[in-house]
């Protein structure tokens, strides 16, 4: 339950706190005072998205903190989970910076918005004039008759397979297309891929490839010039390699007379190995150079079909005809295997639209089980306000395919008066006869799903007198179970309350701010007056506002 609520910086509010009781509180106030300017500010720390100009003050932040009492509500798990710190008394607190941007807290660990609000939703259900008109809406219906059936985990399972059936059915749908599509490009894809496959293309081959030509191309001046270089170093009548022994003689015959000349001769003696070297491997080199007339045809018919191929295909290299040709086996794999893929998916499709009829005629069986209870206690309520020859009727009709919430439609019919023709709530249903229609739905609605704060924001609307006495009872009936706070213009409800609160309005010289304040018995009775007698306060209101607390 919702113990306090702190805000500060909010629309009309600079500075509000408040502490609420278990059991039934409301709220009055004039027209304008900001009673549902503190439903906003409430709304904000259950996660709903916070307006621009929400600041009262737009150089400082807003902040607005609701404690709550979660000690009977099991949501240990859900907090671990979520890694949260859980205190039996947990604070939500939802912060609005002058650049309106926001910042959630729970428990002072930062939460983003969808947590705060799936958190807001297990406390508290808020039902406002509007919700009233969402009555009429075959969706909310729909919601309404799941909540009494209390089979969230059916539901929640009969989602998940009819999302699945739903992806599924598209993957198929692209796949048929694709499948379409591609066919017609088949016998080109196959046609690239044969000529590329035929080619046998190798890595690097390329080059080595036109490295070979050049040598085949030029055989014959490879040769003389490898000979004439040999020649010039062992078989010429002055080859280097004899000037070079020559020279190593003369310089042995010198060293007795000068020592730098012993030097010298080993440094000769080195380069004497060097050249012996180099010119056995010019004779190695010049012997595998050769002329093959086949061989250069053969190299240069393979360079003219690689060119070919990069300039028909648009590409710089060997490397890309490669990829391309593995793309273009991938793609004809891909379309082979489509008729395959096809089958299965089809298989799949049927299995999983069995599933989601299964469960969704699971989910219509336990809807139609709990109609006629639920008709009769709608009933026996409307009764109670006043509305004793109300009927009202739960019609279904099957879908012709399975929705995201099953394969029923629901209409709520329903007449206030004795012979009228029953219709679709829109059609017949004031204003009045809905709220009461309403509070009804969620005084059972609040006995089957446990919520620990119920907030009626002005859902009398249309009611009055004796009716407006019986709402009240209705409301401090339902605060036995979980808490109730009403936001009300009727002193009837105001009288069955065990809190009090008046919202009212200051007029400063700079600005107009709201306050709250918890109301004593003697002012009570001053309010509920002013509320009896239009702001103008009589002992004879005083007195009705007496026998109304009184009464309660």
């Amino acid at each position: 339950m919702l113990l306090s609520l702190k805000v500060s910086n909010y629309a009309l509010i600079e500075q509000l706190e408040i502490d609420l009781h278990n059991g039934f509180t409301v709220i009055t106030g004039e027209t304008g005072a900001g009673k549902s300017i503190l439903l906003g500010a409430l709304g904000l720390v259950l996660g709903n998205r916070a307006e621009t100009n929400v600041l009262m003050n737009p150089e400082s932040k807003c902040v607005v903190e609701a404690v709550f009492d979660l000690s009977k509500m099991k949501l240990q798990s859900f907090f671990e989970e979520n890694d949260l710190d859980y205190h039996d008394e947990s604070v939500l607190r939802r912060e609005i910076n002058p650049n309106a941007k926001s910042r959630a807290f729970v428990n002072d660990t930062p939460v983003n918005l969808n947590l705060l609000k799936e958190i807001g939703g297990f406390l508290v259900d808020i039902h406002s004039q509007h919700d009233s008109l969402l009555l009429s809406n075959s969706g909310f219906q729909l919601e309404l008759i799941d909540e009494i059936a209390q089979h969230e985990d059916l539901l929640t399972s009969y989602k998940a397979a009819f999302t699945n059936y739903k992806q599924q059915q598209r993957a198929l749908e692209a796949l048929k297309q694709f499948a379409r599509e591609k066919a017609a490009d088949l016998d080109y894809f196959r046609f690239q891929f044969d000529e590329l496959d035929k080619a046998g293309l190798i890595q690097d081959e390329y080059e080595a490839l036109k490295s070979r030509f050049e040598i085949l191309t030029h055989a014959v001046e490879l040769r003389s010039g490898l000979l004439h270089a040999g020649e010039c170093l062992a078989q010429d009548e002055t080859n280097a390699i004899g000037l070079v022994k020559e020279s190593m003689q003369q310089l042995n015959r010198l060293e007795r007379i000068l020592p730098g000349c012993d030097n010298l001769s080993q440094r000769l003696n080195s380069c004497l190995i060097e050249l012996k070297d180099i010119s056995n491997e010019l004779i190695s080199l010049e012997s595998s150079v050769y002329f093959d007339e086949n061989e250069l045809l053969k190299s240069q018919e393979r360079l003219d079909l690689l060119t070919q191929l990069q300039h028909k295909h648009r590409v710089s290299g060997v490397e890309e005809l490669i990829l391309l040709r593995d793309d273009l086996s991938e793609r004809i794999q891909l379309i082979d295997n489509s008729d395959m893929q096809i089958e299965l998916l089809n298989k799949q499709l049927v299995e999983n639209k069995q599933l989601v009829n299964q469960l969704s005629g699971q989910l219509h069986a336990g809807r139609v089980k709990l109609v006629p209870a639920f008709e009769k206690e709608i009933l026996d309520v409307l009764v109670q306000l006043s509305m004793p020859n109300a009927r009202f009727q739960i019609q279904f009709e099957t879908l012709h395919e399975p929705e995201i919430s099953g394969s029923d439609k629901v209409k709520f019919l329903f007449n206030a008066n004795k012979g009228g023709q029953m219709d679709e709530i829109a059609r017949v249903a004031s204003g009045g006869e809905l709220s009461r229609l309403m509070l009804a739905i969620k005084s059972l609605v609040s006995g089957q799903k446990y919520t620990p704060t119920l907030i009626f924001d002005e859902i009398d609307t249309g009611v009055s007198g004796e009716i407006a006495a019986k709402v009240g009872r209705i409301m401090s009936t339902m605060s036995k179970k979980v808490q109730v706070i009403s936001i009300t213009h009727l002193p009837q409800i105001a009288g069955k309350a065990n809190q009090h609160l008046l919202v009212y309005k200051i007029e400063g010289q700079v600005r107009t701010t709201s306050e709250i304040v918890q109301l004593n018995d003697v002012q009570r009775i001053e309010e509920i007056a002013r509320m009896l007698s239009d702001d103008v306060i009589t002992d004879a209101s005083r007195s009705a506002a007496r026998e109304l607390i009184k009464s309660n």
